[in-house]
C-alpha cells in the first residue's frame, strides 16, 4: 500500500540539494487550492519524492502518484547497489571477464554512462564505485592503493555487446555505481509518465537535489527555483527560472550544526582519484533530467571537461563558490 500523504499545505516547503542549498519557491501555491492543486509525496530509491500536480483532481493524483512510485520501485530493483539481488548488484558480482546478459533497461543505462564518459572526457565515470565510501577514504593515503584502483577500474574497462545485450568487465575493481545517474533516469521516467497522462503543469522534487518543472507556475511564466547559500539558512545565491526543464545541484560537502563546512570526500576526479574538498556547488539546467544530474557533478569536478560534441543550446550551468570568510560568488559556466 502506498502512503501518498495528502497534504493541506504546499507539500514542498523546501527542497535541499546534495549540500542543502536548493529551495523551491512555492509561496504562491498556498493560495491556489481552488485550481485543483494536488500534493503527494512518498519514498522510493532510498529517498523522498515530492510532487505538486496542477489542475488535477484527487483521484487522478492518487492514480498518477501510484503509477510513478511503481515505476521508480521497478527501476530501483534494476539499479540499486544496496540491494544484493538487484540486477546491477548481480552484474557487479558476475561480469568480470564474462559476458553477462542483462535487461534492455540496464543495458541502456550502462550504454548512456559510456556515452557521458566520452562527452565529459572521462570526468563522469560510473565504473569507479570502489573509489568512494568509507573504505576508500580510510585507505586513500596507503602507498599504491589509489593507483591500483585507477588502473583496474572505470567504465573504460567495460565492454558492451549490443547484439547480445551483454556486458563484460575487464578490470578486477570495476564496479558500476548508479549514485551519479540513478535519480536522473528516475526523473526521466517520471517525465514520461506526466507527458503520457497529459499533465502539462507539475513540479517534482526527488532526493533533495533534482527538480523537474513541467510547464509553468500557475501565477507566472515559469517555476522559480532558488539555489540557497550553504552557510546561511534561507539565503539565496541564485534563482533559476524553469519551464519544461530540470535542475540538478551537486556539492562537495555539507555544513554541520556548528556552521563548519565538512567535505564529503566522495566527490573526486576519477582520472586522478583526487577529492574535491573546497566548499562549492554546481547547478545544471537541461530539458533532460539525466543530463542535468550527470553534468552538475562533472562540472563540479572540472569546469572545462565538456566535449565540443555536447549540444549546450538551451542549457545553463553555474557554480556557487565560497571563500574562507563564507562569502560566495556565482560563476556562470554555460
Amino acid at each position: 500500500m502506498v502512503d501518498l500523504n495528502h497534504s493541506s499545505g504546499t507539500g514542498l516547503k523546501t527542497c535541499t540539494s546534495k549540500m542543502s542549498q536548493t529551495q523551491i519557491n512555492l509561496k504562491a501555491l498556498i493560495i491556489i487550492n481552488k485550481m485543483n492543486t494536488q500534493y503527494r509525496n512518498f519514498f522510493s530509491m532510498g529517498t523522498r519524492l515530492d510532487a505538486v500536480f496542477i489542475n488535477i483532481d484527487e483521484k487522478q493524483a492518487d492514480i498518477l502518484a501510484s503509477r510513478i512510485k511503481n515505476d521508480l520501485d521497478k527501476l530501483e530493483n534494476i539499479l540499486s547497489i544496496y540491494k544484493p539481488d538487484s540486477e546491477l548488484s548481480i552484474l557487479n558480482r558476475t561480469a568480470l571477464k564474462k559476458d553477462t546478459a542483462v535487461s534492455p533497461d540496464l543495458y541502456e543505462a550502462v550504454s548512456l554512462c559510456m556515452d557521458y564518459y566520452k562527452l565529459t572526457n572521462g570526468v563522469f565515470d560510473a565504473g569507479r564505485a570502489k573509489l568512494t565510501g568509507y573504505a576508500a577514504r580510510e585507505r586513500r593515503n596507503e602507498d599504491g592503493y589509489i593507483s591500483n584502483l585507477l588502473e583496474s577500474s572505470g567504465i573504460g574497462l567495460v565492454e558492451i555487446n549490443e547484439e547480445k545485450k551483454s556486458i563484460r568487465y575487464h578490470g578486477k575493481n570495476v564496479k558500476i555505481d548508479s549514485g551519479g545517474f540513478g535519480k536522473g533516469l528516475a526523473i526521466r521516467e517520471v517525465k514520461k509518465v506526466l507527458i503520457s497522462e497529459g499533465l502539462g503543469n507539475a513540479l517534482i522534487s526527488f532526493g533533495e537535489s533534482m527538480i523537474l518543472a513541467m510547464g509553468t507556475h500557475p501565477h507566472g511564466k515559469y517555476w522559480p527555483v532558488a539555489v540557497e547559500g550553504i552557510f546561511e539558512i534561507q539565503s539565496v545565491a541564485r534563482v533559476a527560472r524553469l519551464n519544461d526543464q530540470s535542475i540538478s545541484t551537486s556539492g562537495t560537502g555539507f555544513v554541520d550544526a556548528s556552521g563548519i563546512f565538512r567535505p564529503s570526500y566522495n566527490i573526486f576526479d576519477p582520472r586522478t582519484g583526487k577529492t574535491i574538498n573546497d566548499p562549492m556547488t554546481m547547478s545544471f539546467i537541461s530539458d533532460d533530467p539525466l543530463e542535468a544530474e550527470i553534468l552538475s557533478t562533472s562540472l563540479l569536478i572540472d569546469t572545462a571537461c565538456l566535449s565540443e560534441e555536447l549540444d549546450s543550446s538551451g542549457k545553463e550551468a553555474f557554480a556557487v563558490i565560497y571563500d574562507d570568510n563564507k562569502n560566495f560568488v556565482v560563476r556562470e559556466i554555460l
